[in-house]
């Protein structure tokens, strides 16, 4: 199973979703704001970053340069339709057409989940 940092600044979002990956078997740490995931990101401590894509004081796409230079190879999804590939030189903002709008299935979440382990 995903080490999974999962950054969101709904408190309700967020325990729920922790709990549920961590009844899926995913061992998740809760943070609620950039600074602190940021502080969390260490090379090798994390597999995917879930997070919220406009967060106070930092918007989706720097939030994703910053995680992905803290850890090159991070796979970072953001719940509310972005997903941002790992790349060699860096990070780059991607939207596809199999995203998580804000309101999602859990079922849809850890498939995305398997797919990003996958890559």
């Amino acid at each position: 199973m995903a080490r999974i940092l999962l950054a969101d600044q709904d408190d309700v979002l967020r325990r729920y979703i922790a709990r549920q990956l961590g009844r899926m078997g995913h061992a998740v740490v809760p943070v609620t704001c950039p600074r602190q995931a940021v502080g969390q990101l260490m090379p090798g401590a994390f597999d995917i970053l879930i997070a919220q894509a406009d967060m106070e004081g930092i918007d989706g796409p720097e939030f994703a340069r910053r995680a992905a230079a803290a850890v090159p190879g991070l796979r970072i999804f953001f719940l509310d339709g972005f997903r941002v590939l790992p790349l060699k030189e860096g990070a780059r903002i991607v939207l596809e057409e199999e995203t998580l709008e804000p309101a999602f299935h859990l079922n849809r979440l850890a498939h995305v989940i398997d797919n990003l382990l996958a890559a």
